[in-house]
């Protein structure tokens, strides 16, 4: 299923972690911050899906970090 369209794998991603975000009350800038970015404008587009950009591995590494969670329960389920 997520073979044949990984833009719906990729938007379930982003969307697991912008709730976790929100459920751990974590704003944007902070989040921007865990993933050494400066500004909270590529947090931003990654949440809307915007020009195609997401989170790569070493972004989910460092969110499941620091969440303290593991990267697979940012990944969708089959």
């Amino acid at each position: 299923m997520f073979e044949e369209n990984p833009d719906y794998f990729l938007d379930i991603v982003v969307k697991k972690v912008k709730e976790e975000r929100i459920k751990r009350k974590i704003s944007q800038l902070k989040l921007a911050n865990i993933l050494d970015f400066a500004s909270p404008n590529y947090i931003a587009k990654i949440e809307t899906r915007k020009h195609g950009v997401t989170y790569n591995l070493v972004h989910l590494c460092k969110i499941a970090e620091a969440f303290e969670m593991e990267v697979v329960d940012l990944l969708p389920k089959k």
